[in-house]
């Protein structure tokens, strides 16, 4: 594929390096192959001691979420403001700020839903900042997008909007109490696709229990939703060689945008 002059300078601040084939806008080669991504076992359930056997409980199917009455019916700013007082869950208590997202004002045409925020971020009330938002920018302007300026056409928001503590994943009943606010969210921003950045953002939506490397590369569904997984930044910024493959997942993105 020729990319044209714009699109080589954001591939280049991205860091990732175009041959010189494709730089003279002829059809570059195909990128070499990821690495195997590495997985890191869970680790092994506690055991329970019990006087007497006990019967399995059935396991019950996960219900759809819906919108609480707290936050059915508020606009953008109104539900920002609700977020920020919110006490659904436990990670209240310990939180500096409820971190609501980000970008487009109206409609977006991507939703980006990042795992959980860092430390500066709860600390600032925003989500990715500092150098892994900056790479985030170059990635979304090489894909056509941006989360910034009046013509924002992306909106970025984490998976849960308060950190969990000790950078922890977060627990069942805490994905649930935010995944009703993203639910409100993608009713107001009415998004086209959705970009997941991040393993515990990429489980959630997808419902699978993978490594990322096999949630990449396939469009999978969200709230009737295409939705496409990648690398979150931070990790980018640590694994720089695999900048390559986050830029194939925003060509698949993009061309999922294009479907009709």
């Amino acid at each position: 594929m020729a990319w044209d002059a714009r699109q080589r300078a954001m591939l280049a601040e991205m860091g990732f390096r175009l041959p010189a084939a494709s730089q003279a806008g002829v059809a570059e080669p195909e990128a070499e192959v990821e690495p195997d991504p590495i997985v890191v076992a869970a680790p092994p359930p506690a055991v329970v001691r019990v006087s007497a056997p006990m019967p399995a409980a059935a396991p019950a199917a996960a219900p759809r979420p819906v919108i609480a009455a707290s936050f059915a019916g508020l606009d953008l700013p109104a539900l920002r403001e609700a977020v920020s007082a919110c006490r659904g869950c436990g990670l209240c208590a310990q939180r500096r700020h409820a971190v609501f997202g980000g970008g487009a004002l109206q409609r977006a045409q991507w939703l980006v839903v990042t795992d959980p925020v860092d430390d500066a971020d709860d600390a600032a009330g925003e989500v990715l900042g500092g150098e892994a938002g900056r790479l985030l920018d170059r990635m979304l302007l090489a894909a056509g997008q941006s989360r910034t300026g009046e013509a924002a056409t992306a909106f970025v928001t984490p998976i849960v909007k308060c950190r969990p503590p000790r950078g922890r994943p977060p627990q069942p009943a805490e994905l649930d109490a935010c995944e009703v606010v993203l639910a409100r969210q993608v009713e107001l921003l009415q998004p086209r696709v959705v970009l997941a950045l991040g393993l515990q953002a990429a489980r959630r939506l997808t419902g699978l229990a993978e490594p990322l490397g096999r949630l990449r590369g396939r469009v999978h569904s969200w709230r009737e939703l295409p939705l496409v997984v990648t690398y979150h930044p931070a990790y980018l910024l640590r694994s720089p060689a695999d900048k390559a493959g986050a830029w194939d997942d925003l060509c698949l993105a993009r061309r999922t945008l294009q479907t009709p």
